[in-house]
């Protein structure tokens, strides 16, 4: 079983590193058998596939750190279950290409192998992310029905 405090300690380094747009320093903490998959429908297409080999995820994460500013995302909270490391992040999010900007909530899955990330499954607002790129058309009334965890969370 890997260390507790070695795991938060990664975790934490990783969500600096995506932050300030550190690829090669997110890059550095991950296995080489690393997957990356956020949780939706296939029918949203690419953004929705798991990645598996060293250059798919690069590329994924390149476009990811360039499209979306997470620079505002603060961990609300984050469970540690032996090698695997669940964080619930909650913030504001930048759609960089439109200059969009939303509050939002991320769970993430961390699975560690050998001290390094083996997979990132990521549970976001698909619905939200599919709408702000142009997948599915935008309502003609903005409405926001969810209360956010932020109301509810001293961060």
């Amino acid at each position: 079983m890997a260390d507790r405090n070695a795991l938060e300690q990664t975790v934490h380094s990783l969500y600096e590193a995506r932050k300030v747009g550190d690829l090669e320093g997110m890059l550095a903490y991950v296995h080489p058998s690393f997957s990356f998959r956020m949780v939706g429908n296939g029918r949203l297409g690419p953004m929705t596939q798991k990645l598996c080999d060293r250059e798919s995820v690069r590329s994924a994460f390149r476009s990811l750190f360039d499209e979306w500013d997470l620079s505002q995302m603060e961990t609300a909270q984050l469970n540690v279950d032996g090698n695997t490391v669940y964080v619930h992040r909650v913030g504001s999010v930048r759609f960089v290409p439109t200059g969009a900007q939303f509050d939002t909530e991320i769970l993430d899955r961390l699975t560690f192998l050998d001290g390094q990330l083996a997979d990132l499954t990521e549970f976001v607002d698909t619905l939200l992310v599919a709408e702000t790129v142009g997948l599915v058309p935008m309502p003609a009334i903005a409405v926001d029905y969810s209360s956010s965890t932020r109301d509810s969370i001293n961060l």
